[in-house]
């Protein structure tokens, strides 16, 4: 029962319109099987590339971590960062399980160069419901769309 899950960033801030948001490589938790979901589970993906399961997740192909670009923003300046968690995955299949990224790896805030451009990689884990009762489907690709806050 492989499962793909990624993860895509709705970027929810305010900043001139001049200013860039690039998504250089998704944050991806690979491909996964899960065993049994009478207990919570977890994939743990860290912003170095790290890989960890627990419970009933196996991971078949590891995921990466997502690296991000900001680019055309004041130059030295700091930019905060944090997300809004819980979030979760919504399949359209009927009485399926849903996957919930409880954390993120990921710096706090970043610096701005000369150009107004930083990178940054962001990390996480995901977590199965545990409800023994719904089941995920095998080969199914899940999404999560997490909302980034950028202040500057």
């Amino acid at each position: 029962m492989a499962k793909h899950v990624k993860l895509l960033l709705l970027l929810c801030l305010s900043m001139p319109s001049v200013a860039e948001f690039t998504i250089d490589n998704p944050l991806s938790f690979g491909e996964i099987a899960i065993t049994g979901n009478t207990s919570v589970s977890t994939v743990t993906i860290t912003r170095s590339g790290g890989a960890l399961s627990t419970n009933n997740i196996f991971i078949i192909r590891p995921g990466s971590p997502g690296v991000y670009t900001l680019s055309n923003f004041q130059p030295y300046i700091v930019a905060n960062l944090s997300v809004d968690l819980p979030a979760y995955s919504a399949m359209t299949y009927p009485n399926t399980a849903q996957f919930t990224m409880t954390s993120v790896d990921m710096p706090a805030s970043v610096n701005l160069n000369a150009a107004g451009s930083a990178q940054f990689k962001i990390g996480g884990t995901l977590s199965t419901s545990g409800e023994g009762t719904k089941n995920y489907y095998s080969g199914a690709d899940y999404f999560i769309y997490l909302n980034l806050n950028i202040i500057y």
